[in-house]
């Protein structure tokens, strides 16, 4: 009763997926952990499969979401996904596992100093924009006492520099997944005079005209969507890490040099904090793709050491396992993103994906902490 992860025996372990369920792997390959690993293991998981780059594809792979009575769950979260719109300004977007991507409701109010205050009304259909303004009023029921705060909204004020500049951006409060309110706006200034307008229409009596809807407002495809990522890049590193050192460990039987297999496992649950680190990825991170190709993973005997050499929606990482191992044959495994299944390379598999690392630079990219991609 052994963790895999931290080596410590505990009273009740399980299955742990060595490629992320998130990510399309299955209990074909498990390996025991304990609740404690796990639970660390999954928001690395979390921010690879919801948060990083790779999680555009992934959430277009048609792959359930883990927890599907969950709201906040199967999710991309951004620090923003907003689309140009018909009646002009600029919506919000929502990416979901397995869905066309969808617009949240929101409400937008024109608050720029000495211009006339305008206000816009977004979303799906008018139930949404509704149920925005009734969550917002039921903050407002709940009695308070002297001192205390009505209540408390999260604002965001990272937007593209070329949005930012355009007046044609309002100031809005958007209504997220799980019914959690968020204001968006350039400073903490505009977020304060929006706010002050807002409260405004909440305390009215004003409701949202149930008449017709959203005629003429379809974002068409090929429409520019303004993404932004943040995220810690090491967790994909981690990651990468946990599916080459656990592929290698549970085909092989077998464990790494005891320094070395002590820090890989330290590594993979985030108590390493260096510059050398076990996993390089390709430096040009390559074209993040929406189509059914696979995952693949390989270990191979390389001549400065054992390698595991991962492929996630076309991204390239090194997994460096440290001993020389002439004798061993290269093997590996193929996972299908959609989560259908895992099954053993073939034999062409293998030969092509060492063809494509074959030469290719990795460099470890630490200093990076945020990306921004743009998809069309």
């Amino acid at each position: 009763m052994r963790c895999f992860w931290c080596n410590e025996v505990k009273e009740k372990l399980t299955a742990d997926h060595i490629v992320p369920r998130a990510l399309g792997g299955t209990l074909e390959l498990t390996v025991p952990a304990c609740q404690s690993c796990q639970f660390i293991l999954s928001k690395a998981e979390f921010e690879v499969s919801r948060k990083s780059s790779l999680a555009i594809p992934a959430l277009a792979a048609s792959l359930s979401p883990r927890h599907p009575n969950r709201p906040r769950s199967g999710h991309l979260q951004p620090t923003y996904l907003m689309v140009p719109h018909p009646y002009g300004g600029y919506g919000e977007s929502l990416m979901s596992a397995g869905e066309k991507m969808s617009s949240l409701p929101y409400i937008e109010i024109k608050v720029a100093p000495d211009e006339p205050v305008e206000a816009r009304i977004r979303g799906a259909a008018p139930a949404d924009v509704q149920k925005l303004l009734d969550t917002f009023r039921d903050f407002l029921k709940v009695k308070r006492g002297p001192g205390e705060l009505v209540c408390e909204l999260t604002v965001n004020t990272d937007l593209d520099p070329n949005i930012s500049a355009d007046p044609g951006f309002w100031p809005r409060i958007i209504m997220l997944p799980g019914n959690r309110l968020m204001v968006r706006a350039r400073n903490p200034e505009e977020a304060t005079r929006f706010c002050n307008v807002f409260m405004h229409i909440a305390v009215s009596e004003f409701q949202v005209d149930t008449g017709p809807w959203g005629e003429g407002t379809v974002i068409t495809g090929g429409t520019e969507h303004m993404i932004a990522l943040s995220y810690d890049p090491q967790c994909v590193r981690r990651v990468a890490a946990k599916i080459g050192y656990g592929l290698f460990r549970a085909i092989s039987g077998e464990c790494l040099q005891a320094d070395l297999d002590g820090e890989m496992r330290q590594f993979i649950l985030g108590n390493r904090d260096s510059e050398d680190e076990p996993v390089k990825e390709e430096p040009e991170r390559g074209t993040f793709t929406t189509n059914d190709d696979p995952h693949c993973v390989v270990i191979s005997s390389e001549p400065d050491g054992l390698k595991a050499f991962v492929r996630l929606y076309g991204l390239h990482l090194r997994v460096d396992l440290g001993m020389q191992r002439s004798d061993l044959v290269p093997f590996g495994v193929i996972c299908e993103i959609d989560g259908s299944g895992m099954r053993q390379a073939s034999e062409q598999e293998l030969l092509k994906a060492l063809n494509e690392v074959n030469g290719m630079p990795f460099s470890h990219p630490w200093k990076k902490k945020a990306e921004e991609v743009v998809r069309k």
